[in-house]
């Protein structure tokens, strides 16, 4: 028998072992490195999930306690506070860039000033602007709060049911810059309502409502 065998059988196996031992060390680093990379993924994901705004319109004719008042809100129904880039109110598809403009165009609505027929008053018109503002979650923003009066009820009553027809279009981003763009049809709830798209900047609206 050769006297180099046992030699050469104990490098083999130190080299065997050498081997298993980097196989070993190289196999955690790796099981290390993934389980870094998803962790550093899920927290990603966990601050997103945490700075997330949605935004929807509300419009209703009535307080919960009754009493007939038109109240048109944006509303952020998400968990982190969101930038409102743009907004757009469409009737029978043009944009309109103010409420009064809006209400004359689908109700009737007269400003007060000149001669006054029946029908014509309209009082207690309250307006607001949501393009360039900051919600935070939970919160709302109106721009249109329109009481029910005795010399308002033809334009109030056509004020309420164009709720129904009106569209809108807003865009918003989180604290984090992400932004998302929807589009919202009167008081139905669609797809892209729910899933609005997102975007990389809001783009400018060619005509912006601004109040």
């Amino acid at each position: 028998m050769d006297a180099r065998e046992p030699r050469r059988r104990g490098l083999f196996h130190r080299r065997w072992m050498d081997m298993s031992i980097a196989g070993a060390a190289l196999f955690v680093s790796a099981v290390s490195l993934w389980v870094g990379i998803r962790t550093e993924e899920a927290n990603e994901k966990l601050v997103v999930a945490s700075t997330w705004p949605f935004l929807q319109v509300v419009a209703s004719n009535a307080t919960p306690e009754g009493k007939a008042i038109l109240s048109f809100s944006v509303v952020n129904e998400g968990v982190g506070p969101a930038k409102v880039e743009s907004f757009e109110v469409f009737w029978k598809g043009r944009p309109y860039t103010s409420v009064l403009e809006l209400m004359k165009a689908c109700c009737g609505y007269r400003k007060l000033g000149g001669p006054i027929h029946p029908g014509e008053m309209q009082s207690k018109l309250l307006t607001g602007s949501v393009q360039g503002i900051v919600l935070r979650a939970g919160e709302s923003e109106a721009f249109v709060i329109y009481d029910l009066g005795q010399d308002n009820l033809a334009v109030w009553n056509a004020m309420s049911d164009a709720r129904a027809h009106l569209r809108y279009r807003l865009c918003y981003c989180s604290a984090l810059d992400e932004c998302w763009r929807t589009a919202i049809i009167g008081e139905a709830v669609t797809r892209e309502q729910l899933h609005p798209q997102s975007v990389q900047a809001c783009p400018v609206p060619k005509v912006a409502f601004t109040q």
